[in-house]
C-alpha cells in the first residue's frame, strides 16, 4: 500500500512539472506583440475635446469620431455612426450609431456621449476661445432622440457629415469623464487639465498605459474594441510605444539598433540609405503644407510688386528636391494637392528679368534688407532660407536669415497684427486641416477675423466675404462653393500674399518584421498611425 502511494505520489509530481513546463513555455512562446514608434515633437495635450496640435498622435488610436474621411474616394465612412441621412436642404441631420461599442471603463457608448462631446467642443471655444470648437459653429441644437440615435438642428445648410469627421475637436469620449475628474460643468477648464495628465476615456483600439509627453507614451491593445472583428488582424500590436525623438538622427540610429520599429523623420538623404540595408518604405502624399508668408503691414513687404519680385527670384523647379529631397509636391494655390478645392496652376516660376523689373515698380531700391524666420529644427526650412538668400542676392535684395524655435515664430506670426514693424517680412507657416474644406486653410491663414494664424497681417473684405459665402454655400451648393474658393485662391496669389512653398510626401521607414499597410495612414492625419492594421511578426 505504501509503495502504491508512492508511485501514485511520484507519478502526481511528474505530471503536475510537466504541466507546469509545458505551461511555462507556452507562456514564454506566446510574447506580446510590441511595436515602437518614434515621434518627431513633444505631445502638447490629449484633450480629446479642445487639443489644438500634436496630441492626434495618441488620440487618432484612443478616440473615434463619429466619421472618419476617405481621401482617395472623397467621401465619408463609419466610425461610431453607421449610417447618417440629411434633411430640410442639409439643416437637419441624423446620425445612427454604432450599438455594442463600450468604452475603456467598460461604460457602454450611446447618444449622450455625443451630445456632450460636440457642446463641450462647441461651448468651450465660444466661451474661452480654447480648442477648435468652432467647426461645430452652424450646429443650433444637438439631441438624442434615444439610446443610438443623434439629431443635429443647423443654423444653416452644412456638409455635417464632412465635419464630424474632421481631425479635431470631433472625438467622443466617454460623459463619465466629468464625476471622475470631479467636475460638473462639462465647460469647466479642469477636465482639460485633468485629460492632459494622461487620462483615457475613449472607445478606440487602443488604451493608455502610461504617458509622459516629452519622452513616451505607452498603449495597450483594448481587446472589446468594436472593430477587431472587421479588421481580423491577429497580429496588430499588443503594445505600442511611442518615443519622442526629435533628432532625425536619433530617430535612424534607432531604427538601425532594433530599439525602433518605424521612423518619420530620419534626416532625407538617408531614406535611400536605409531601404539599401533592407528597411521598408511607404509614401503617402499627404495635405501638410508649408505656406511661405508675407508681412503685408510693414516696408518693405507691404507692397506688392515686391512681393512679386521676391516670388520671381526663387527656382521653384529647385526647392523641392534642395529642401524636401524630392519628398513633396511643388505647391499650387493654397489647398493641398488631392484636397477638396485645389486648384492646377496657380504657382510661380523664376524669371529674374520680370522680378527686377517688379522691384522697380515697388519703388524699393537694391540693397535692401528683409528678415526671414524659420524653425531652426527643421531641415527644409533651414535648406530654403539658404536658396532664398542666395536667389534674392541676385536682384540686390538682402535676408537676414533668423532661426527660431516654433514656440518663437507662433508669437512672431500673432505679432502682425499689433506691432507690424517687428515683426520679421518672411515666415514660414506649415498647416494641415481641420475640417475637410479649403475654408480650412483659407480662414485660418488669411481671413482677416483670424488673428492667431494669419502671420501675413492681410484683411481684404472681398477676400473675407468670399470665402464666407464659399462655406456657407457649401451645404446647399458644393459645386458653386467649390467655385468661390477658386476665386478667393486667385484673389491671394495676385496679390502675393504667400505662396504653398510645398505638400509634404511623408515617408514611414521600418522594419522589416513590421507589415505597415497605407490603409494605416491617413494623410490628414499625417503622424497617426491606424495600428489595428499593422502587423507585427
Amino acid at each position: 500500500m505504501r509503495r502504491l502511494l508512492l508511485v501514485s505520489l511520484i507519478v502526481m509530481i511528474v505530471v503536475a512539472g510537466g504541466a507546469a513546463y509545458y505551461l511555462s513555455t507556452r507562456q514564454a512562446s506566446i510574447q506580446p506583440r510590441v511595436l515602437v514608434y518614434a515621434y518627431n515633437d513633444k505631445i502638447t495635450g490629449i484633450d480629446p475635446s479642445l487639443e489644438d496640435d500634436t496630441g492626434l498622435v495618441v488620440l487618432g488610436s484612443v478616440y473615434e469620431p463619429l466619421l472618419y474621411y476617405d481621401p482617395l474616394r472623397n467621401q465619408t465612412i463609419p466610425a461610431l455612426a453607421e449610417s447618417w441621412e440629411s434633411k430640410e436642404n442639409n439643416t437637419v441631420w441624423i446620425f445612427h450609431l454604432r450599438k455594442g461599442v463600450v468604452f475603456h471603463d467598460n461604460s457602454p457608448f450611446n447618444s449622450t456621449a455625443v451630445v456632450i462631446s460636440v457642446l463641450r467642443a462647441k461651448e468651450v471655444y465660444e466661451k474661452y476661445g480654447v480648442g477648435l470648437g468652432y467647426i461645430w459653429d452652424s450646429v443650433e441644437d444637438v439631441k438624442a432622440l434615444d439610446d443610438y440615435t443623434v439629431e443635429f438642428k443647423l443654423k444653416y445648410p452644412q456638409r455635417l457629415d464632412l465635419i464630424a469627421a474632421s481631425s479635431y475637436a470631433a472625438y467622443i469620449f466617454n460623459p463619465n469623464a466629468l464625476a471622475k475628474a470631479g467636475v460638473s460643468d462639462y465647460t469647466d477648464l479642469k477636465l482639460r487639465d485633468w485629460f492632459n495628465k494622461g487620462a483615457d476615456e475613449g472607445t478606440g483600439p487602443y488604451m493608455i498605459e502610461s504617458y509622459d509627453p516629452y519622452n513616451q507614451v505607452v498603449l495597450v491593445k483594448f481587446d472589446k474594441w468594436w472593430g477587431w472583428s472587421m479588421v481580423r488582424n491577429d497580429k496588430a500590436p499588443d503594445k505600442v510605444v511611442i518615443k519622442i525623438k526629435t533628432d532625425p538622427q536619433d530617430q535612424y540610429n534607432g531604427l538601425i539598433s532594433g530599439e525602433l520599429d518605424i521612423v518619420t523623420s530620419v534626416p532625407r538623404v538617408s531614406i535611400q540609405d536605409l531601404v539599401n540595408k533592407g528597411f521598408k518604405e511607404l509614401r503617402i502624399n499627404t495635405f501638410h503644407s508649408y505656406f511661405l508668408v508675407f508681412n503685408t503691414r510693414r516696408y518693405p513687404t507691404n507692397i506688392t510688386e515686391f512681393r512679386l519680385a521676391v516670388l520671381y527670384s526663387i527656382p521653384w523647379d529647385r526647392i523641392v528636391d534642395q529642401a524636401m529631397k524630392g519628398y513633396a509636391l511643388l505647391g499650387s494655390g493654397y489647398v493641398p494637392h488631392g484636397f477638396p478645392g485645389f486648384v492646377e496652376g496657380l504657382s510661380f516660376k523664376q524669371n529674374l528679368t520680370l522680378a527686377r523689373i517688379y522691384l522697380e515698380k515697388s519703388g524699393v531700391k537694391p540693397g535692401v534688407t528683409i528678415e526671414f524666420m524659420y524653425q531652426s529644427d527643421y531641415p527644409e526650412e533651414e535648406d530654403f532660407a539658404s536658396i532664398l538668400k542666395t536667389s534674392l542676392a541676385e536682384i540686390g535684395v538682402n535676408v537676414k536669415i533668423i532661426p527660431s524655435t516654433w514656440e518663437s515664430i507662433k508669437e512672431a506670426g500673432k505679432s502682425v497684427w499689433d506691432n507690424p514693424d517687428n515683426t520679421p517680412h518672411l515666415l514660414i507657416n506649415d498647416w494641415w486641416p481641420t475640417i475637410i474644406s479649403p475654408y480650412d486653410y483659407l480662414y485660418n491663414l488669411f481671413h482677416g477675423e483670424s488673428k492667431e494664424w494669419n502671420w501675413s497681417g492681410y484683411d481684404n473684405q472681398t477676400f473675407n466675404q468670399l470665402i464666407d459665402e464659399a462655406f456657407a454655400l457649401e451645404g446647399s451648393d458644393y459645386g458653386k462653393a467649390m467655385e468661390l474658393y477658386r476665386e478667393a485662391q486667385e484673389t491671394l496669389f495676385n496679390n502675393a500674399v504667400a505662396v504653398n512653398l510645398w505638400d509634404e510626401v511623408k515617408v514611414f521607414v521600418y522594419n522589416p518584421r513590421v507589415t505597415l499597410p497605407s490603409s494605416a495612414v491617413n494623410p490628414l492625419y499625417m503622424y497617426v498611425i491606424f495600428y489595428q492594421y499593422v502587423q507585427v511578426a
